[in-house]
């Protein structure tokens, strides 16, 4: 009886202290086609979700070099250049960001910052394009120097689309990535704005064709992918989006 007792305790023991591995958690796809239907929110919405699930400083952000966190570890107070040394960007937006960041620790205001992430959420122009993920890895803290060098690089590359257009891309159904990097926008100008809280939606403004027919095409556009429209006329329709952008390529600054 005394044995049948000992075992029966070394049961529950064990069936107490058993634990079972976490699910270890998918990589997002984003790879976010023309032609799909879904809109960004949707995916913010899926993020929310594996962001609930994980602890976020373990997560190796996708646009950031995985030596990142290493080389914060041994950084000093100053750590916005070494954030943008880690960045995924081209040698030119590499160079207009530390410029920017060489006077100012922080470039973007809480309400510059939330008027943008609105613009961004629902696409507003059409012009994440293949920039999409720069989006997808905003999941920072506010006083984290990663969350204000994301936004600004997005501004660039926004607004780098907005006046160039991703007609390539559009083509492609996503696959040409860097469609645009050889151009190059008056970033230092709108750097400098920044910091005097300039009003985001100006600065997009600049950058945006001012025909009304170009608003009826984001407008029209925008309607489709709420349809049952086939993917082909919806990839038509994007075609004529982003071949505007290029035709009307002269913003007010250049004026």
């Amino acid at each position: 009886m005394r044995y049948i007792g000992v075992v029966l305790l070394m049961f529950v023991f064990s069936g107490c202290v058993a634990v079972n591995p976490a699910p270890k958690a998918k990589k997002q796809d984003t790879n976010v086609t023309v032609v799909e239907k879904s809109i960004v929110s949707e995916l913010v919405k899926s993020k929310k979700i594996q962001s609930e699930a994980l602890d976020n400083s373990h997560i190796l952000y996708d646009v950031f070099d995985s030596e990142l966190y290493f080389a914060k570890d041994k950084a000093g107070k100053n750590l916005n250049k070494i954030v943008i040394e880690h960045l995924e960007a081209y040698y030119w937006e590499k160079r207009v960001l530390n410029r920017a960041y060489r006077t100012h620790k922080k470039l973007w205001s809480k309400k510059q910052s939330k008027d943008f992430r609105k613009v961004l959420e629902e696409d507003k122009y059409f012009s994440l394009c293949s920039d999409r993920r720069y989006w997808e890895n905003l999941e920072f803290e506010e006083s984290e120097p990663e969350r204000d060098i994301l936004h600004s690089i997005l501004l660039i590359k926004y607004l780098n689309n907005l006046s160039n257009g991703c007609s390539k891309w559009v083509e492609s159904n996503g696959k040409i990535k860097d469609e645009n990097k050889k151009e190059h926008i008056n970033a230092k100008q709108i750097f400098s704005l920044l910091p005097h809280d300039v009003l985001i939606e100006k600065l997009l403004l600049m950058y945006v064709p001012k025909d009304k027919s170009f608003t009826s095409l984001l407008q029209k556009h925008r309607t489709s992918l709420e349809s049952d429209k086939k993917s082909d006329e919806i990839k038509t329709e994007r075609l004529k989006i982003e071949k505007y952008k290029a035709l009307e390529k002269n913003p007010d600054y250049k004026k």
